[in-house]
């Protein structure tokens, strides 16, 4: 059974907000019944920028892959929505809470990518 929890987070917002706003080694915490049955959880944390404009998100990409988060950038468009949307989107995992989690969260925000930031962090079972 998969934790899954996530925060959209507007990069706007974040730029006043750093300090009251969740972190993700907040969330990268075991939950103290499974641990002591021995369930044992590692973290995922992604990392998504959606933006109108490609102007500046190669610099986040950048940034991002410097961290190891293997980022990709998709381009898209459709009948719905038919302006051409730009996304940067990577992940890395974690064995356990790690404050390089929040430095590289406070890195893109620092940055000021163009668009739309998104993040979350996923529990899954620890691989053997």
């Amino acid at each position: 059974m998969y934790r899954h929890i996530a925060l959209l987070l507007n990069t706007a917002l974040l730029a006043g907000a750093v300090g009251a706003a969740t972190l993700p080694t907040d969330l990268m915490l075991p939950e103290p019944e499974r641990a002591a049955r021995g369930y044992v959880e590692s973290w995922v944390f992604s990392i998504e920028i959606e933006s109108d404009k490609l102007t500046g998100m190669d610099a986040c990409r950048k940034l991002l892959t410097e961290r190891g988060f293997v980022p990709t950038l998709s381009k898209t468009a459709s009948s719905a929505s038919p302006t051409l949307h730009f996304k940067i989107a990577g992940h890395k995992e974690y064995a356990q809470a790690n404050k390089e989690a929040d430095d590289v969260l406070a890195a893109v925000q620092q940055a000021k990518c163009p668009g739309t930031l998104s993040w979350s962090v996923t529990s899954r079972q620890a691989r053997p």
